[in-house]
């Protein structure tokens, strides 16, 4: 899906292309991480754009310059990406090497651009390190975090970054952007509304014709999978209870939510599935409060959450 364009980022890109071309693009950048949302294009974008050497007057990167060249190669020597290995943090290494990095003198006599994904689980001896980086950046160097759980950074990286929120797509907005790139009508609100936070899931949904395929379908077959990776873990959650929260919004207005219905032999009466999906809602809210404890295992913490709420769906489990 890298092609997608996402309209609903387009005032974003264009107040930092203006910050560019006025010189007053800030050397320290903080990121809202959706990838959902097209965050990750985004940035790969801004990173081309940053190192074009024919960037004047334009709002993209040209493409043909030996720096785009390059940069299409994966091999562009002014340009550093770090993000954790699953299941681990970055670490201060990491950082050293982003040190070095902005550190040289730039290859094609342009900018030097480092993008740290993740920002959020940078260890506190990284991010410690990284603060000297931040205080005094060489000129012509911009450092990009992009964190999940912006909040979690350190006050004094945060302090030290321009930070820009993720603009969410309106409904009208994520609708029509539904209908032209799977060419269905759109009428389902719900399944809308969802989309507001996650328009790229809804549109994968969509283009391979598989609701099965949704978290809350696969949790009421029993077929959850759970990631060892916390972040991924915590996306996962972060989708399940939207899903969880439509759902129930659904079975308060008296209709059998679809996902529920075509994934469950014998569900729950609707009035009762109402009462679960709150109820199972209420307790993923605290188990995702606790998956931010060190030292807990996410993977049987959400197994038995997700346990729990497919036997309360369930029409024979109830009493």
């Amino acid at each position: 899906m890298a092609s997608l364009t996402f309209p609903w980022l387009r005032p974003l890109w264009q107040q930092l292309i203006n910050a560019a071309h006025a010189g007053r693009m800030p050397h320290g950048m903080g990121f809202s991480y959706s990838p959902d949302l097209g965050v990750d294009t985004m940035l790969e974008q801004l990173a081309a754009f940053l190192l074009c050497q024919q960037r004047e007057q334009r709002s993209r990167a040209c493409g043909e310059c030996k720096s785009c060249k390059l940069w299409k190669a994966g091999t562009h020597p002014d340009y550093l990406r770090v993000e954790p290995e699953i299941g681990k943090q970055i670490g201060v290494d990491a950082v050293r090497q982003i040190a070095q990095q902005v550190q040289q003198t730039s290859s094609q006599g342009g900018n030097k651009v480092v993008q740290i994904i993740h920002a959020d689980r940078m260890t506190l001896q990284a991010a410690n390190a990284l603060l000297k980086t931040l205080e005094e950046p060489p000129e012509n160097t911009f450092i990009q975090l992009a964190a999940s759980r912006y909040s979690q950074l350190l006050p004094t990286i945060r302090s030290r970054l321009l930070a820009y929120a993720t603009p969410k797509p309106s409904q009208q907005e994520i609708k029509q952007w539904l209908q032209e790139h799977s060419q269905q009508a759109i009428t389902d609100t719900v399944l809308i509304e969802l989309a507001t936070t996650k328009p790229l899931s809804v549109l994968r949904q969509l283009q391979s014709n598989e609701e099965q395929l949704a978290y809350l379908g696969l949790l009421c077959k029993g077929q959850l999978v759970v990631e060892k990776d916390l972040e991924k873990v915590h996306q996962m959650l972060a989708t399940l209870l939207s899903e969880i929260q439509f759902a129930h919004r659904q079975a308060m207005m008296g209709e059998m939510p679809l996902v529920v219905a075509t994934n469950i032999k014998q569900p729950a009466p609707v009035h009762s599935l109402a009462r679960a999906l709150a109820k199972g809602y209420r307790r993923g809210i605290v188990l995702r409060k606790a998956l931010q404890n060190a030292g807990v295992n996410p993977q049987i913490l959400v197994a038995s959450w997700s346990t729990d709420l497919t036997r309360s769906l369930r029409a024979s489990t109830l009493n």
